[in-house]
């Protein structure tokens, strides 16, 4: 076979690859947004299509007639926005301060976050319920939000602290040369220059919170403080599962993370892969 042709070969398994995986992922997403469109007595036919027949919107009114249902999504909202803003803020000045100061103990420190993430999140279950207990944060988005910061923040660090090691530490030293002060070179110099990885830690820390669900399954009790993710458990009851107001509920949750990832690919794809060239 000829160079020419093995090339041609290898693109179309390539591209046969990327078709299978696109399937894999898309298939349960659009069979979810087929489902919540259908009847029980479509949804539980021995012969299943997947276009609806009838096609029917009353799931969706359901789920938003329901007051509880309403609570959640707000809920999830708050509690997305505020630990997205305050892990930039915070991802900000500690991976600035990893990657420019050295100081004794920089070393162990940063690994020490790291290993934070490293043991199993059903590990951290007992001692989060303990340390928010005596802080008086359990069932409160407040406690919420301090949890998913923790359990977020290493990645978060690291994949800016990657990207700030990659950029020229001359253009910093001119501004300093020049009369700015830490924070107007960080803020005015750093932060645009690393801006495409903001996004992507910023859409990595909003869809973490958007979806979790160990962790308000146990510190949030009741519907005031519950995510939308522990919501939807609450369709399944003893009579069984309500497939259709789920799978409505389902869709509405995974919208603003699909606008949001629409908005802003560019900017992660660009933050993920030039941050990881330096660490």
């Amino acid at each position: 076979m000829s160079p020419v042709a093995k090339k041609i070969v290898l693109k179309i398994i390539t591209y046969l690859l990327a078709i299978l995986i696109v399937i894999f992922a898309l298939v349960p997403f659009l069979w979810a947004v087929s489902t919540s469109f259908k009847t029980n007595i479509d949804i539980y036919s021995l012969k299943p299509s997947f276009i609806p027949k009838p096609f029917i919107l009353s799931n969706y009114t359901m789920v938003l007639e329901n007051p509880k249902m309403v609570t959640y999504f707000r809920n999830t909202v708050i509690i997305a926005i505020c630990s997205t803003i305050i892990s930039l803020f915070v991802a900000v000045f500690a991976a600035y301060g990893f990657s420019r100061y050295k100081f004794p103990g920089r070393s162990p420190l940063l690994y020490s976050i790291l290993f934070t993430r490293v043991l199993p999140r059903v590990a951290l279950l007992v001692p989060f319920y303990v340390t928010l207990s005596n802080l008086q944060l359990v069932n409160k988005i407040s406690g919420l939000v301090l949890v998913y910061l923790i359990v977020g923040m290493p990645i978060t660090v690291w994949l800016l602290k990657g990207y700030i090691d990659a950029l020229p530490a001359e253009v910093e030293e001119a501004a300093l040369v020049d009369g700015c002060r830490p924070l107007q070179i960080l803020f005015r110099i750093v932060v645009p220059m690393v801006a495409p990885a903001i996004a992507a830690i910023g859409m990595y820390s909003f869809i973490l919170a958007w979806n979790e669900f160990l962790f308000p399954l146990l510190l949030a009790k009741d519907s005031t403080t519950r995510p939308i993710s522990v919501g939807l458990a609450f369709y399944i009851d003893e009579d069984g599962i309500d497939w259709g107001p789920m799978m409505a509920a389902s869709v509405l949750m995974s919208l603003p993370a699909i606008i949001l990832f629409s908005f802003a690919q560019k900017y992660i794809v660009k933050g993920l892969s030039e941050g990881a060239v330096k660490g």
